[in-house]
């Protein structure tokens, strides 16, 4: 305490002397008091209730009037006021007693000296508890401000230790006060928010003081609430250091809703829950930009419902919605997994159609969503039957971006329209008299074995050393009624593209067989070599067909050769692996066709059981020039013979480059420098002749 400071002084004493007394003892100490004195109840009451004094002093023996009743008046009217006795009667007994009671300290009138040095330890005593008084009602007001708000509010420590979470805390959490404080603050963040305030919030608030943004916080069900938060880093008083922080975080699930709804509403069709036009033409730029690395198409097809305006007017508006949503389901659930099915307007729907080996694919696209509108809608109690006017544009041929591609396929619907309705075009018609040709091909193709229209050719293969016939391969050939012979480039990948490639693989498994078994019996040891194609390759039953082809020929399995291309035997490995091994325990020759062409390593090709690589034709042709070709087929000699494997070069149709497998060693060709494919009799001649060097 400053010397001169004022210092209001109540005392509660019979002798004016004894004040004096005590006044002058103050005055010597430094302080300068205000004195005012009482000696009964009634004038202490009066007096605390028109002013607060810094200390009271009170004598304990007054006639009329005792120290300790005075104590407990004090203590009832002002209770943060010092209260120390000044008597010379008060013994230990008593003054300890005074203590409990409350007062401050005692001093005795023969030892004034005393006096200034316990009134100014009593006021800076007061002062430090009115200053802690002070601060604990503002705590006890923050926290009631804190309980009153919405918002999560919490303290924690810089370990993570929370030390106080507010009542909206522990609701959001679902917590009471016990289990959430044992908590570290990182367990109620989901794991992506406590990666992000790892990674940046705690940084942050620690560097600059403030971090904010979006995370979330888990509450005792394990359910996820998206929150707003702001961390704040409080300093020590030097600045070194954190001492703790606070957090306040508001829910905003619903304002995260109401995003995700206006998102849904910018991007869907609020009808049909389709796609609308904006989210089409997104998914259309991404599969352009992704046909254009890759170097394959993708196609819009724009369908209407065929006389939609007659059944709106007709049953009402309520049917119309009714049917536009189930006409949406079944167009999404007609289409491949990865296509885009959107609504554009009252009966216009469109479907993006991506990743096309070629263009006209979209039309088989197109075909399965005519064929979804076979069976009849059940619409309010009615039955109806609906068709399709379909139009489709592809990229590039089309268009370059998704404004002209959807104008061009509109253009198309709007053709069908004017035809009569419930059919397809493309934009280009080309394209449309080349997909019909396509579906009368694959609709023919479905009765090609059974109408005897299908017939196995046969191609040699020859010891390039000796000109020996060592093998033929296989090959289908399809004698249409009307159209001739097709070539095996137009109708192997449309019964790839279909179910049909395990049925024709199986018939030419087993005529291969058979003429097999025919050779053999006449004399002609030679292998024969069938083709399967991949999708065969993967079926389930394709090891039991191979063995049922064996034992209902009567064939040795030594002599049968599968061919199969690099990519049936890179997708799935393991399967692909045990596939083979079943192929192997039964016997047959396992060939590796159009070697080099795909991705295969070396390391993956020496892991598998195949006996012969085929070199691709693509590298033979040009092995009269030296260069990268020729260099690449020297390689896979090489390679195959390391691997302990036939090399057998196809396509070779010089002399230059029958000399040049000669040379480097090749075991085999195949090609018509030798023999072109030939029917079966025709074959039997080649086998009779035995040795074919050149053919003319």
């Amino acid at each position: 305490m400053k010397s001169g400071l004022a210092v209001k002084v109540l005392f509660v004493e019979d002798s004016e002397e004894d004040v004096e007394l005590a006044v002058r003892a103050l005055k010597h100490d430094g302080i300068e008091p205000a004195p005012r004195r009482v000696q009964c109840e009634e004038a202490m009451r009066e007096a605390l209730g028109s002013l607060t004094p810094d200390a009271i002093l009170s004598d304990f023996s007054m006639p009329g009037f005792d120290g300790l009743s005075a104590l407990r008046l004090a203590r009832e009217l002002k209770p943060e006021v010092p209260f120390i006795f000044l008597s010379g009667t008060i013994g230990e007994e008593r003054a300890i007693e005074a203590i409990r009671l409350g007062a401050t300290d005692y001093v005795l009138k023969n030892n004034m000296r005393r006096l200034g040095t316990a009134v100014k330890r009593a006021l800076v005593e007061a002062a430090d508890r009115a200053r802690i008084r002070r601060a604990e009602e503002e705590r006890a007001r923050l926290v009631e401000i804190l309980d009153a708000t919405s918002d999560y509010v919490g303290v924690f420590e810089s370990s993570g230790k929370q030390i106080y979470l507010n009542s909206a805390g522990r609701r959001m959490l679902g917590y009471g006060d016990a289990d959430i404080l044992v908590k570290p603050i990182q367990d109620i963040f989901p794991s992506w928010a406590r990666d992000l305030w790892e990674a940046e919030g705690r940084k942050v608030a620690a560097k600059h003081g403030l971090w904010q943004g979006e995370t979330a916080i888990v509450n005792h069900e394990g359910k996820e609430i998206p929150v707003s938060q702001v961390v704040i880093a409080h300093r020590t008083p030097d600045g070194s250091g954190v001492r703790f922080f606070s957090t306040v975080a508001r829910d905003i699930t619903e304002r995260k809703a109401h995003e995700a709804r206006l998102k849904y509403l910018a991007n869907y069709d609020d009808l049909s829950g389709l796609p609308n036009r904006a989210l089409l033409g997104d998914r259309t730029s991404q599969a352009i930009a992704h046909a254009r690395r890759t170097g394959r198409s993708c196609g819009l097809i724009s369908a209407n419902v065929d006389r939609f305006k007659l059944l709106n007017d007709s049953l009402g508006h309520g049917a119309g919605d009714a049917l536009v949503k189930l006409v949406g389901e079944r167009l999404s659930q007609a289409v491949r997994e990865g296509d885009t099915t959107a609504r554009l307007g009252a009966d216009d729907f469109a479907v993006l159609a991506t990743d096309l080996a070629r263009p006209e694919d979209v039309g088989n696209v197109a075909r399965k969503m005519r064929e979804s509108m076979a069976s009849p809608f059940s619409v309010m109690g009615r039955e109806l039957h609906v068709t399709l006017s379909v139009g489709a544009s592809t990229y590039p041929r089309d268009g370059e971006e998704f404004d002209l591609l959807l104008r061009n396929a509109h253009a198309a619907v709007h053709r069908v329209k004017a035809e009569g309705g419930n059919a397809f075009q493309f934009y280009a018609e080309k394209m449309t008299r080349e997909a019909v040709d396509r579906l009368e091909l694959e609709h023919a193709l479905r009765t090609a074995a059974s109408q005897k229209q299908l017939e196995m050719h046969y191609q040699a293969q020859v010891e390039m050393a000796s000109g020996r016939v060592v093998g033929m391969e296989a090959l289908m050939r399809w004698k249409h009624p009307e159209r001739g012979f097709v070539s095996p480039a137009l109708f192997i990948p449309i019964a790839e593209e279909s179910d049909l490639i395990q049925h024709l693989g199986i018939w030419a498994l087993m005529e291969a067989s058979k003429m097999l078994a025919s050779w053999h019996a006449a004399g002609h040891a030679v292998r024969v070599a069938v083709n399967v194609s991949a999708r065969q390759f993967r079926s389930e039953g394709f090891v039991d067909a191979v063995a049922r082809a064996i034992r209902v020929n009567a064939i040795n399995p030594a002599y049968l050769e599968l061919e199969l291309t690099e990519s049936a035997l890179i997708e799935d490995r393991e399967k692909a692996l045990a596939t083979l091994e079943a192929l192997k325990r039964l016997g047959v020759q396992i060939a590796v066709d159009d070697f080099g062409t795909g991705y295969s390593s070396l390391s993956y090709l020496s892991g598998l059981p195949v006996d012969c690589l085929k070199i691709d034709r693509a590298f033979v042709t040009k092995l009269g020039q030296a260069g990268r070709d020729a260099a690449i087929a020297q390689a896979i000699i090489s390679l195959g013979h390391v691997l302990g494997l036939r090399v057998l070069a196809e396509g070779v149709e010089t002399e230059e480059e029958a000399r040049f497998l000669r040379k480097h060693e090749c075991d085999e060709g195949q090609g018509y420098l030798f023999a072109k494919p030939c029917p079966a009799a025709t074959a039997m001649g080649l086998l009779a002749t035995g040795i074919l060097a050149a053919s003319s």
